[in-house]
C-alpha cells in the first residue's frame, strides 16, 4: 500500500471503521468504554485524515497516465 491512490482508498475505509466504532459506543452503557470507543474513533478519523492529505484519487491518476 505505498501507492498514493491506495491511501485514497485507505482513508475511506478508515472513516467506515470510525463510523462503526461511533455507533457501537452509543449502545455501551458505562461510560469509560465508551470514551474508550470514541478515542479509537476520533484515532481512525486521524488516519483517515493523513490518507486524504498524502492521496491522489485513483480518477486523477488516471488521467495523469493518460496525458503522459
Amino acid at each position: 500500500m505505498t501507492d498514493n491512490t491506495s491511501y485514497y482508498l485507505a482513508a475511506r475505509n478508515w472513516r467506515m471503521r470510525a463510523e462503526e466504532t461511533r455507533t457501537l459506543a452509543e449502545d455501551m452503557k458505562e461510560a469509560e468504554p465508551r470514551a474508550m470507543m470514541l478515542r479509537i474513533a476520533a484515532e481512525y478519523e486521524k488516519l483517515a485524515e493523513w490518507a486524504e492529505e498524502n492521496s491522489t484519487p485513483f480518477w486523477l491518476e488516471n488521467k495523469r497516465s493518460q496525458i503522459a
